[in-house]
């Protein structure tokens, strides 16, 4: 198994004394040279962090390395012969929710399949630099306002921050708002004297949470599947969607969606 070491990264110096992690996965040098080019004159020229870019050939050696440290941002050719990059996609999202995954195809026809593992977007082939360009932007900036995004909730132990990308739902239970977390941890609110929606404050009107059910507010980043009746969400949780509420649920689903996952 080859190491995180002996893959090839550069690092490129931005504006910021942050660290963005990047990896670049295309079996065709050249496609990946001319990828990680445009990467790295980014970062100089526009950067607003420094970034480490880690190039590989193959999907294997880009896992085993990703079982040692994971990136923040994955650039995935979608038609490669060992393990396609739609594959890559799904197994990177079972370890890891927030990462922003990129994918890179010769057709549109991969782009709905790309939604399916919650890509960010997806470039076509020949990639041309501006529009990989403003991908980066648009990468950047919503890395940035993601990890601002926070809320304090009153426990029966003090005030709890949690960062909204970290929760899967928020389940209504005895008046009391409990916050299901992607790592398993449950935070439960004290009993709310006000509504279930004005109890949760930002999460009722924030983009990438939708009210299927009144007892429930669920983050569309951890939907696996919208089905007739049900929200499947990644960990296997069924969450009903109620009569009254599925037009507005699978139409903010799917706006979400169309624009890769990403609702500002």
């Amino acid at each position: 198994m080859p190491s995180f070491a002996a893959c090839a990264q550069k690092k490129v110096w931005g504006g910021k004394n942050t660290m963005i992690r990047i990896a670049a996965c295309d079996d065709k040098k050249e496609n990946l040279d001319e990828l990680c080019g445009y990467l790295e004159l980014y970062f100089k020229e526009n950067g607003k962090e420094e970034a480490e870019i880690c190039r590989f050939q193959e999907g294997k050696a880009l896992l085993a390395a990703i079982e040692i440290l994971p990136f923040d941002v994955y650039f995935l050719d979608v038609l490669m012969p060992d393990l396609n990059g739609l594959d890559i996609g799904r197994r990177i999202r079972r370890e890891d929710q927030r990462a922003m995954i990129v994918y890179i195809t010769v057709s549109r026809e991969f782009a709905f399949e790309a939604f399916g593992v919650r890509a960010f977007h997806y470039l076509e082939k020949p990639v041309k630099r501006e529009e990989l360009f403003d991908i980066l932007e648009a990468l950047t900036n919503r890395g940035n306002h993601r990890s601002l995004e926070k809320i304090s909730i009153r426990t029966r132990n003090g005030q709890v921050s949690i960062s909204l990308p970290d929760i899967m739902y928020v389940e209504n239970i005895s008046r009391c708002s409990v916050y299901m977390l992607s790592n398993g941890r449950q935070v439960s609110s004290l009993c709310n004297r006000s509504s279930f929606e004005e109890s949760v404050g930002l999460i009722c009107q924030h983009p990438e949470f939708v009210q299927p059910h009144k007892s429930y507010f669920v983050n569309m980043n951890y939907i696996q599947a919208l089905e007739a009746k049900n929200l499947t969400l990644d960990n296997g949780m069924q969450i009903a969607i109620s009569r009254k509420r599925m037009a507005e649920t699978k139409r903010a689903y799917l706006e979400f969606l169309v624009k890769g996952g990403s609702v500002e």
